[in-house]
């Protein structure tokens, strides 16, 4: 009888791991919040060369990521090279460090960057030694 008993306890025993390990769930990761979605921005500028000048604007990266920036507008003469400039904007002096130049830049011509952080960047037209006359432009920014 006590080996029956034995028996009987040893087959339970068996049944209820067996149970407990079928019905186990492994253990999962935490929940990773997905990854943000920034915003792909477009800011305009329009502004007048004059003979020897530089007109910068500046605007605020918030991912690095492409930095896109093309004249898509120039008057009188829309013919004409200007230059294209891109760089770190220094807001307590109000002055844009050049880092990037395209001296060859016409209308419609996109030049890129890649900025490594966000920050505060700059941008703008300059006179490559072309403007005889004040030039008014629009100028384009896409960024993140």
């Amino acid at each position: 009888m006590k080996l029956l008993a034995s028996a009987r306890l040893a087959v339970a025993s068996v049944a209820l791991l067996g149970s407990i390990a079928c019905g186990a769930k492994t253990p999962t990761q935490p929940d990773q919040p997905p990854a943000p979605v920034y915003e792909l921005k477009t800011s305009t500028f329009t502004g007048t060369v004059t003979t020897g000048g530089t007109v910068m604007f500046p605007f605020t990266v918030v991912n690095p990521g492409k930095i896109n920036v093309s004249i898509t507008e120039l008057a009188p003469v829309s013919t004409i090279t200007m230059g294209i400039a891109l760089g770190s904007w220094d807001a307590a002096a109000s002055t844009c460090t050049q880092q990037l130049q395209a001296p060859a830049a016409t209308i419609n011509v996109v030049y890129e960057a890649d900025p490594s952080a966000p920050g505060e960047y700059c941008a703008g037209v300059y006179d490559t030694g072309n403007v005889q006359v004040s030039t008014t432009f629009t100028f384009k920014v896409t960024y993140y």
